[in-house]
């Protein structure tokens, strides 16, 4: 019998997790953005980068977790990428403050979106019948 050159690791299915992380960052993101935003709706938070248009980015992001827990290659990048564009606009604002929680996500989405591909890449593509 040949040992494989890789370690297999099925049981624990720890390639799963950088999806489950994904998703879940994801989540914990658009629930804090719609804590945040809906306190500033209300008027409790009178603060710059704070409003009523935090509940639309709450709803954006909730709507692309959930496509990433149902493993949709499409929604991943497009988290990955949103993400990546929210980053870059609030390092562009003079007002906004570095956050390493949002670098941290980015990474949680990063691994998330490379591991759909990666799955989906594996399977095998269906073959034209012969006639």
């Amino acid at each position: 019998m040949n040992a494989p050159s890789e370690p297999q690791f099925r049981s624990l299915d720890l390639p799963g997790k950088h999806v489950t992380r994904a998703w879940i960052a994801a989540t914990i993101s658009a629930g804090l953005t719609l804590i945040f935003g809906a306190l500033a709706a209300a008027g409790v938070i009178a603060a710059p980068g704070f409003g009523a248009w935090m509940l639309i980015d709450a709803a954006i992001l909730a709507g692309l977790a959930y496509g990433v827990w149902r493993h949709s290659r499409v929604c991943a990048l497009l988290l990955l990428v949103y993400s990546i564009a929210n980053e870059i606009y609030l390092a562009l604002d003079e007002t906004a403050h570095f956050s390493l929680l949002r670098v941290v996500f980015i990474y949680f989405y990063f691994r998330g979106t490379i591991q759909l591909f990666r799955e989906h890449r594996g399977r095998a593509v269906p073959q034209p019948v012969n006639t």
